[in-house]
């Protein structure tokens, strides 16, 4: 993987797709994980955790302190930084995609007996 490094190395378009990949299939497993575990935690108490901002339950808890907490002010795990992160790989996967989609058509266009003669 270390000699994709070399923009001459014609695996590197395939290192870069599958390494791109590899950091969106992560942050969607972390994603997905976070929400699934904050998810079955909070609905026991009958509640939706927000996806941004806060949001009060509409129970009374006891905390581990012993003390009881009366509508407990529940805040949304991800902020604008985790958001903007997603937008980000969405700008970069689809980047990717449209550069293929050129370069695709690029080659079909020199496919032929003609290309052969030309180049």
């Amino acid at each position: 993987m270390a000699a994709s490094i070399r923009p001459t190395a014609w695996w590197r378009p395939l290192t870069l797709i599958v390494s791109v990949c590899a950091v969106i299939e992560l942050y969607l497993s972390f994603l997905l994980m976070h929400l699934a575990a904050e998810a079955a935690l909070l609905g026991a108490y009958g509640i939706v955790p927000p996806p941004y901002g806060n949001s009060y339950l509409p129970v009374s808890i006891l905390g581990l302190d012993l003390k009881n907490y009366t509508r407990p002010l529940v805040t949304a795990s991800f902020g604008l930084p985790f958001y903007i992160g997603f937008f980000g790989l969405g700008l970069i996967g689809s980047g990717l995609v449209i550069k293929g989609m050129r370069e695709r058509r690029r080659r079909i266009k020199q496919k032929g007996v003609q290309a052969i003669f030309t180049s």
